[in-house]
């Protein structure tokens, strides 16, 4: 994308804080048939494999995570539908902006998002989640800064990180859309080192 082009997309109002969407990807079990099967079996591993895909992105007290191409662990047939679903939805309901190709994120024990923004990198950013059960770790969550954080927020009343951020558990086969902008975060990971019970995320921007 030319660089004003860019620019003036990232000028543009967004049209909602957050949105979620519930079964979004109709191949999200082959999606999730593929990982398992990627990641399922150690002795597959070695230096030589399409394993070495892997990288770990630690930038010191903001993020700490397990990131790599999704093309590479999914497959290109399925990450291009999964484009094309979203650039429907984004042609349809969001005004025409269009998707980034994603990246496939892994969260296991002890990794997480600090509090940052994106306000350089899209409109929105988006969540889609491959994670199995959310409930084998605490943690995971998308979670995106209430308005009253910046417009009304009362110092006096007690609250929680809860009272300040709209907290969105990673659900299986769930899109989860958020202005870029806003402050967000993913809370650290607790519970698993098993690949196959972690964090499992799609995730990108709509420029």
């Amino acid at each position: 994308m030319h660089e004003s082009v860019a620019t003036s997309a990232r000028q543009r109002t967004p049209l909602f804080r957050t949105r979620v969407i519930a079964n979004f990807w109709p191949r999200a079990n082959e999606a999730r048939a593929r990982y398992e099967q990627f990641m399922g079996d150690p002795s597959a591993h070695s230096f030589l494999s399409q394993h070495q895909c892997w990288d770990y992105w630690n930038m010191p007290e903001v993020y700490c995570y397990l990131r790599t191409d999704a093309v590479k662990v999914l497959g290109a047939d399925l990450i291009d539908d999964f484009l094309t679903r979203l650039e429907a939805l984004c042609d349809s309901e969001l005004n025409g902006v269009s998707p980034r190709s994603p990246w496939l994120s892994l969260h296991l024990d002890g990794m997480r998002h600090e509090i940052h923004n994106d306000s350089c990198n899209g409109i929105y950013g988006y969540v889609y989640s491959l994670t199995r059960n959310a409930n084998a770790f605490s943690g995971g969550q998308t979670c995106v800064a209430r308005e009253e954080v910046f417009d009304a927020l009362e110092p006096r009343q007690p609250k929680a990180w809860q009272g300040y951020f709209e907290v969105i558990p990673p659900l299986y086969n769930q899109l989860t859309l958020f202005d870029d902008r806003l402050p967000h975060m993913v809370p650290v990971v607790q519970g698993t080192m098993n690949p196959i019970e972690g964090r499992v995320c799609l995730t990108g921007h709509l420029v």
